[in-house]
């Protein structure tokens, strides 16, 4: 509820600033990119995220283990059938999408080579948990919009520094607009989410010992000392990636979201970014 109030309440402030700012053509063209955005945040929101995050659809004679594991956690749960997916990022992350009546769960392709059949499964699972309690739309909401907003500054920035003709200048510029970012998404997301979220996925997987415990395996397996769960690396994979594409600074963005395991994979070793 928190996150489509945040949506709606964008929607509003977008038609209202164009209602006063502009007149004329500016005025329609303007009009023309709201109502875009009015039609693509009710009907695709799980298509943008797609999108934003490059993910190609999995076939089934490509990754039978994913498509099983996949199959069987749906039919246990009693939920529909997903589209599967995969995209190339950095962090290892599982996002389940779901608007309406269609659903996607996207695995980055590390992961997904990584991990068992029965780590999958585990995987599977939590996913299609978050569906079967009607918490995956209130996600997709959340990360639609800044995933949105992200590209929309990325490619704004992109066109400003076009015209600066020192690469040093860009590259600065780049550092400053990514470490003023990332916080202010983090800190939006939380506000759209609310801190009762991931409480609530723990308290429900807790009901299923065998299932948690075959997440706990993939949780092992991202234990990582002073990776990018730590601050200091965190900064220095933000930092970084202004020497890559403005389509790969997004899908950083995304990844460093708040996430479900940040919570969940607790340990001395692993500890989510405060």
């Amino acid at each position: 509820m928190r996150a489509a109030l945040f949506l709606y309440l964008s929607l509003a402030i977008l038609g209202a600033f164009l209602w006063i700012t502009f007149s004329g053509a500016l005025f329609f063209f303007g009009f023309i990119f709201w109502l875009f955005f009015v039609v693509v945040s009710i009907g695709y929101t799980d298509t943008v995220i797609l999108f934003l995050l490059g993910a190609r659809e999995v076939r089934s004679s490509d990754e039978k283990e994913f498509f099983e594991a996949a199959s069987q956690e749906a039919y246990k749960l009693a939920v529909p059938m997903a589209r599967l997916y995969f995209y190339n990022g950095t962090l290892e992350r599982a996002f389940v999408l779901q608007n309406k009546k269609t659903i996607s769960i996207v695995l980055s392709k590390t992961l997904l080579e990584k991990c068992s059949a029965t780590e999958l499964q585990g995987i599977c699972f939590e996913l299609f948990l978050q569906v079967k309690k009607g918490m995956a739309p209130k996600r997709t909401r959340s990360m639609f919009l800044l995933g949105f907003i992200t590209w929309m500054i990325h490619s704004f920035v992109g066109l400003i520094l076009a015209l600066v003709p020192m690469k040093e200048v860009k590259q600065a510029m780049d550092w400053l607009l990514n470490y003023l970012l990332h916080p202010w998404l983090e800190f939006m997301f939380k506000l759209m989410m609310g801190g009762a979220y991931f409480k609530k996925l723990e308290t429900l997987l807790n009901e299923f010992p065998k299932e948690k415990e075959m997440l706990d395996r993939v949780g092992l397996k991202l234990i990582k000392p002073l990776s990018y769960y730590s601050l200091p690396s965190r900064k220095l994979l933000v930092l970084s990636s202004v020497n890559k594409s403005r389509h790969f600074q997004s899908i950083l963005a995304l990844e460093f979201l708040p996430h479900e395991w940040d919570y969940l994979f607790k340990s001395e070793e692993l500890v989510s970014v405060k």
